[in-house]
Parts: C-alpha cells; structure tokens; sequence
C-alpha cells in the first residue's frame, strides 16, 4: 500500500553499493510502540521496554546485506519539537501509530505532516507502521493510510503502510524489506537526476559558447 513501485531488492542492490548503515529516525506519538518494534527487530525477541524520553539508537540487521542505524526519538510533547534536528539528511523515515487509539490519529497526522515540511528531507521515503494489528479494536491500514492523508503526500516520497504487531513480531521484517527497496529506489533517482542536471548543465555551456563564436 503506497505510492511506489517496488524492484527486487536482489536486483537494486548491485546498483548502488550498500557500504554502510542506512541512516533511519523512527517516530510516532507516544506509546505507539517504537521503541519496542526497535528491540524486536534487533534482538528477534520481545524486550520490555520503558517510555522513551530522549531517543535509542541501534544498528538492525534485518537480512544479510543491509544494515540500519535506527534512531528511535521519543514521542512525548516535549521531544517533539526536536524531531526536525534528527531528520536533517536521513535516509527514510519510520513513523510508527497506534492502530488501537483512534482518537490520536489526527494529531498523529499532523506530527508527521509539520516533519515532512522539513525541506531537508529530500523526498526521503516513508514506511508507516500501523502497529498493534493483532489487537481486535485496531484500524485498518488501508483507514490508517486515509487517515493520515498519505495520498496527499508530495509524489517526491515513497511510502508503505506496513500493518504490525510489535508484541508478537508480525509484519517488522516485510516493514525493513519494502523500506529497503524504497531508500535504494530513491538514491537511484537522486542520482539519475544529478546525472541529468549535470547534461543538461554541459549541453546548455556548450550551446553558449558556440553562440558566442558565432
């Protein structure tokens, strides 16, 4: 669910060398589950967790390959405001809802809409965790997706609405994998439309200075 058109990820990754850690900043309001899904992807376990108050950051391994350094920021009201500081010049965004609290998904949209205004991303692409799915009081993710105005988003970002449960492990793997094939995808473009710029750069000298013999 997104609006991106995934590549194998067997087939990109020869494309562009992978020679470090994806750069990855995972947020969400609090108690949506980050910190928790971090350690479950890490460890392969549950790991009780406390609320986070200033961030975690691990290097996930999720299959061979590929790498993530995850910065998991806390969601309380205060550590918002620092959000933008640890986006400058990421490689995507994990943003992470609680599917269970309904009445939090507006204010859930609107952290994630005042972050993406952020000029610095780049059109760095998104995977939205639409977390506690095994829960019987959890909304869709196809309504998550709705209810965020993913659809609205600038066509620049890539994004995947990954349905989760943090507790049980369901869904964080296939989450990485579409993340992969995302963060590859658009530094393939970034560079094929550096590429581009830098013809068009050498082709408009070239007719300025063949106008100027003339």
């Amino acid at each position: 669910m997104g609006n991106v058109f995934f590549l194998s990820l067997r087939r990109i990754r020869p494309m562009l060398k992978v020679k470090r850690p994806f750069h990855v900043v995972m947020l969400g309001l609090d108690n949506s589950g980050k910190t928790t899904i971090l350690y479950r992807s890490k460890f392969r376990e549950f790991v009780k967790t406390v609320s986070t108050t200033a961030f975690n950051v691990e290097i996930v391994r999720p299959f061979k390959g590929v790498r993530f350094k995850v910065w998991d920021i806390g969601g309380r009201d205060q550590n918002r405001p620092l959000w933008k500081a640890y986006v400058r010049h990421t490689d995507a965004i994990i943003f992470v809802v609680d599917s269970t609290n309904e009445s939090r998904l507006e204010e859930a949209k609107e952290e994630l809409f005042n972050i993406l205004n952020c000029a610095q991303l780049n059109g760095a692409p998104i995977l939205v965790y639409a977390n506690k799915q095994d829960l019987p009081s959890a909304v869709s993710p196809r309504e998550i997706a709705n209810r965020l105005s993913l659809h609205d988003l600038n066509s620049r970002h890539q994004w995947f609405v990954q349905p989760s449960s943090a507790l049980l492990g369901e869904g964080l793997q296939d989450g990485l994998l579409r993340l992969s094939e995302m963060i590859i995808q658009w530094k393939l473009d970034l560079k094929r439309s550096k590429a581009n710029r830098k013809r068009k750069s050498l082709a408009s000298s070239r007719t300025n200075s063949i106008n100027n013999i003339i």
